[in-house]
């Protein structure tokens, strides 16, 4: 699987593609309704200000958040069986993050579990979801 078809298999990563193909500037929401806005916010389970949030970071980082998620020992696809809407916030989150060179340089080196306390906003998450 290549990472635009895993990153296309989340709702997220789908709903990013369809915008950036159906929309002169995918980044720009100024022009699409707010009737638009909020169907497709709810559609991803996410607040409109969420949307209007994350769209124009262009990015969707969840497939280090997958590779994060088993550095920390979790199953990505049984998380999505069982709790897609905490997977939905953890994409959230992961796709906010700042520190996303890190990420990379952590999960290349194999010590993004021992260091994710330092830089990842998902790292307490993933604490309470392992501790149950």
């Amino acid at each position: 699987m290549t990472a635009r078809n895993a990153a296309s298999s989340t709702l997220f990563g789908r709903v990013l593609d369809w915008l950036k193909q159906h929309m002169a500037d995918p980044v720009d929401l100024a022009g699409m309704p707010e009737l638009d806005l909020d169907y497709l916010a709810s559609d991803l389970g996410i607040t409109r200000a969420d949307l209007i949030d994350v769209l124009p970071r262009g990015a969707d980082n969840t497939l280090l958040m997958e590779q994060m998620m088993i550095a920390r020992g979790l199953d990505p696809a049984a998380m999505r069986a069982f709790a897609a809407a905490v997977v939905r916030d953890l994409e959230l989150t992961c796709t906010r993050c700042d520190d996303v060179r890190r990420c990379r340089r952590e999960l290349a080196a194999a010590t993004a579990a021992q260091h994710c306390h330092e830089f990842c906003p998902n790292a307490a998450a993933f604490d309470d979801i392992l501790a149950r």
